[in-house]
């Protein structure tokens, strides 16, 4: 009756270990995995969410509103092209690659929360540059409409805390480039209001592009698609480009059946 007794809570608790390990070493506690070199850090948590983490003047970890986060999804297009985002099960994770604080590879599984699809991350990371791809494992029950797999590179408010007059005087310096993939070259101001969703913007998607802010503090983000990839160019509404942008980054199945595509960012 003992041995029973002790084995209910795990049968009705089916979801211990579906977070992913977590480090107990400062800074990185509760993160998942992480590597740091000069210019930034970059780790990914628990729940599958990763960021590039600027280094400060004085050495240390910028403020979070300064991180670039890269959230990996599952997209479901249903017939008439709308896109729809499946939330991933926050239980739903699983490791490849061991938890460390000096990873140069961190590869992980996540599980959405409706339908079951199961998709797979990877990272790389070496020096400067870190490279991100991935692809649908299983598409479980979500077999009606086709899925892809998505990586979101954002670009958060790094002014937030600052008022408008004095966000007015610093952005109106800030440059926002683009190349599409027809070629076409585009250069913002990123306190110019843009819908970068419209196709006058984002056109049949981004190649490469260049994120110039003063709240890096003389970086600059570049991004590379790749050869079989291409980014999203969003940012929800028309407003001005440094309250925040998404690149959100996927590979062509046709040319990259197995996922083995990778976009490149770099932060110099």
């Amino acid at each position: 009756m003992r041995a029973v007794l002790f084995l209910l809570p795990v049968l009705l608790n089916p979801v211990l270990g579906g977070r992913l390990p977590e480090l107990d070493k400062k800074p990185w506690v509760g993160w998942y995995a992480a590597s740091e070199s000069r210019k930034f850090s970059f780790g990914v948590k628990f729940n599958g969410e990763g960021a590039l983490i600027p280094m400060d003047g004085r050495d240390e970890m910028a403020s979070v509103r300064k991180w670039i986060e890269f959230i990996p999804v599952v997209e479901e297009v249903l017939p008439g092209g709308k896109v729809v985002t499946k939330k991933t099960l926050d239980t739903g994770w699983e490791p490849i690659t061991p938890s460390t604080t000096d990873a140069e590879q961190i590869s992980y599984r996540g599980t959405t929360a409706t339908g079951g699809a199961q998709f797979e991350v990877n990272f790389e990371i070496d020096g400067g540059e870190v490279r991100g791809g991935g692809r649908i494992v299983d598409t479980g029950e979500l077999t009606e409409n086709p899925l892809r797999f998505a990586l979101r590179v954002r670009v958060q408010n790094v002014y937030s805390y600052k008022d408008a007059e004095e966000v007015e005087k610093i952005a109106k310096r800030d440059k926002i480039q683009i190349e599409r993939m027809d070629g076409k070259k585009l250069k913002f101001d990123a306190f110019e209001p843009v819908w970068a969703e419209k196709d006058e913007c984002n056109g049949p998607g981004v190649k490469t592009a260049r994120v110039d802010l003063d709240g890096f503090e003389g970086s600059r983000l570049e991004l590379d698609a790749g050869e079989n990839g291409s980014f999203e160019m969003y940012n929800g509404s028309l407003r001005p480009l440094y309250k925040g942008v998404t690149f959100g980054w996927r590979s062509d199945p046709a040319k990259d059946p197995e996922g083995k595509g990778r976009f490149l960012v770099e932060f110099k």
